[in-house]
Parts: C-alpha cells; structure tokens; sequence
C-alpha cells in the first residue's frame, strides 16, 4: 500500500492494563506529555550529577526526564500484557522470535474559533495485537468511533473526542478484529464488539481495501466500508484516492468519497485535493482544499474550505505535535468565512503502528 504519511511513524498497545488510566487521562496526562516534550528540547545528554542544589532549568530536565521513564514503564506493562494474553491463547504454540506491534495512543485536541468557541477534548485508541494466534487478531478499543461522523470531519481529522469520563463512558467501544490478506493488492478487515455502557450497544464493521500501480507516475487506493451500531443502524462508504510523486519532497493526492447512513436516508459526498510536503525527517505539512455535499432534501453543498496542517514529531518515536489552521464556508453560517485552527498533542505506548 502506497503510504500518504512520507515522515517515519511508530508505536503500539494492552487492553486490560489501562482500563484505570482512560478514566483520568485528563488530570495529568497533558502535562505529562508537554513536559516530556521539553525534555527533549534541552537533551538528556545536559543532565549532569552533582550533589549540589540544582537550579531551575535542571530541575526541569530532571522532571522531563522522570516523566519520560514513567511513559516507558508503562509502554513496558502495556507490551507485557498484549505478550501475556497471546501466550495465553497460542498455549503451547508460542513463537518467542514473533514482534508484538501493539500500542495505545492518546490524542488531546484543542479547537479555537473565530466566535471564541474553544473546546479540549481526547481520544484514546489502543490495539492488542496476537502474533502467536492461528489468524490476524487483534483486540481493539476506541473511545470515540468515528463510524457515522461526516467524511469531511474524517479527512479534515476533526471528528469529536471525549471532554469527560461521562463521554468516554458514554461512547467507548472494545471488540475483535481479523485482518485477512486476500491475494495480490487485497485486503479486508473484520471488526465486532461493543459499547463499554449499559445496555450493551453491540457492533460490526468490515472493509475491504485494493491498491495498484496505474503507471510509473499514480497509485490507487480503493476502499470499501460497511459498519453497523445497534443504537444507530447501518452506514456504507466508499473512497478511491490517486497518489503521484511529484518529487522526493511532495506528494499529490486526490480524494473521492461517498458515505449513505441509513438512519438519515441520506448520501454526503466528498471531493480534495491535497499536497503532501515533507520538510524533514520530523515535518511534514499538508495543504489542503476540499468541498463535501448532500443529497436531501435535495442534492446541495455542504460547505468549501482550505486548510494546512504541520505535524512534527516532538520526541523520539512517541510523542507527536500538530497545527491546522483552516478557512471554511459552511452552509449552516451562509457560507460566510469562518476561520479556526486546532491544535493536537498525541503520545503513543508501546510499539510503533506503522502507517
């Protein structure tokens, strides 16, 4: 598959080992993240030991430095526990040589709007991967699934987060997933589980994915997804997307979607162009203009917009940073301009998900 992310990324996850953290991961975890990130701007290489009072700045590396042992403990019970359930139901099948890719992943989103409007918000999404199992499994937590957001939001990634424990608790989902390779350029996904509330709200997804090589210049991806929520019906999208290097640095995609939500009886359709730049190992941006649609009470436009987001990795492999500054011409305001800009700290546990 031809990958859109042109910087490095890595990560990975457990299930039962952060069942306490996901209810709380707003009191410290922001701070945890920010400090760690200052860790790296100044370098561990600066601590030197002395048993003399340290001044204000060591202090402060000092902590980041705590802080950073802390995260990779945890990465530590995280991979542990993904080992432990596979060892569990591989018995006597357990290939030690096998790399356990799992991770958790924490997103805080930060919107600000033209008007004042400001909202925090997190997600959280982990997958525990089972190497030594006779299939692709995987077990797998979402906080906030995005399955009947709007594709623009999607694409645009602006789709809502938890801003308490009751939304969490209100929205968190945990199930199976099966990862199956079809042949040459084919591959589906099986995914079941359900909303962590009462009542069970159970569900299921499956997708289908295809890329090629067209020519020496375009690639293709076509992908096809169907999700049901017992508490919301059924819904279909499908998406192709064109990919062309244009040079070592810059990549162009162009992107068609549909999606049809059975609850709504109602078709959204989405249309950009975007440009992938890699301005180092680290940077990446990526400038974007895009337009969506509906097609009831009678097929209109949903709105236009234009955006940039710039995504650095802040420290080692775990700890990211990202800025989208947007202009958008919504239908609900008149199409008048309505500009924001979000901002996203993600910190990952565990091992790499590669991209």
């Amino acid at each position: 598959m031809y990958r859109v992310i042109l910087s490095t990324q890595r990560s990975g996850a457990g299930i039962n080992t952060f069942s306490r953290s996901l209810m709380n991961y707003h009191n410290g975890a922001l701070l945890c993240c920010l400090l760690s990130g200052g860790s790296y701007a100044a370098g561990p290489d600066s601590l030197v030991e002395t048993t003399e009072v340290l001044p204000e700045s060591s202090w402060f590396l000092t902590t980041g430095e705590w802080l950073e042992l802390k995260r990779d403990e945890f990465s530590e019970t995280v991979n542990e526990s993904a080992k432990g359930v596979d060892a569990y139901l591989a018995r006597d099948l357990v290939d030690e040589s096998l790399i356990n890719d799992s991770y958790l992943r924490v997103r805080f989103k930060w919107r600000v709007e033209k008007s004042g409007y400001r909202k925090l918000e997190a997600n959280v999404r982990a997958k525990m991967q089972l190497p030594n199992a006779k299939r692709r499994w995987k077990i797998t937590f979402d906080s906030n699934p995005d399955d009947f957001d709007s594709i623009s939001d999607r694409r645009r990634d602006q789709t809502s987060g938890s801003s308490s424990a009751q939304d969490l608790q209100d929205t968190a989902v945990a199930g199976i997933s099966l990862d199956k390779y079809l042949g040459k350029n084919w591959d589906r996904n099986y995914n079941v589980g359900m909303k962590i509330r009462v009542p069970l709200d159970p569900y299921a997804r499956a997708s289908w994915t295809h890329t090629a090589e067209i020519n020496e210049q375009w690639r293709s991806r076509f992908k096809e997804t169907i999700s049901y929520f017992d508490s919301e019906g059924w819904k279909t999208e499908t998406s192709l997307d064109f990919y062309r290097p244009i040079s070592d640095a810059l990549l162009l995609q162009s992107s068609s979607a549909a999606q049809y939500i059975d609850q709504d009886n109602n078709w959204e359709f989405f249309q950009s162009l975007s440009l992938h730049q890699r301005i180092s190992v680290d940077t990446q941006f990526e400038h974007q203009v895009g337009v969506s649609g509906f097609s009831r009470p009678s097929l209109k436009t949903g709105g236009y917009w234009i955006r940039s987001e710039l995504r650095h990795r802040l420290y080692k492999d775990w700890l990211y940073g990202k800025v989208s500054p947007e202009l958008a011409f919504d239908r609900e305001s008149n199409f008048d301009l309505s500009p924001s800009i979000f901002f996203e700290l993600e910190i990952f546990f565990g091992k790499a998900p590669k991209s």
